[in-house]
């Protein structure tokens, strides 16, 4: 068994509190198929998968950072 996606598995509750999201948000965004790629079922408990979540928040922000270079706002 590969153990190290294990590692990267939170429990939904645990990683609302790790990242400063509401659990509500987090299972809206489920519901809404936002960030799908993030959330993993299994055994019945819903858990996030942070490799993943932090994939996405490093794309977002290298997006923001070209954003304001061609608006000419970042340093």
């Amino acid at each position: 068994m590969n153990t190290d996606i294990l590692d990267r598995l939170l429990p939904i509750s645990k990683a609302a509190d790790k990242i400063h999201i509401a659990e509500k948000t987090l299972r809206n965004w489920r519901t809404k198929g936002i960030y799908p790629q993030i959330f993993i079922k299994l055994g019945g408990k819903l858990f996030i998968d942070l490799e993943e979540l932090s994939a996405i928040i490093i794309r977002q922000r290298e997006k923001a950072i070209a954003d304001a270079k061609r608006l000419d706002i970042y340093d």
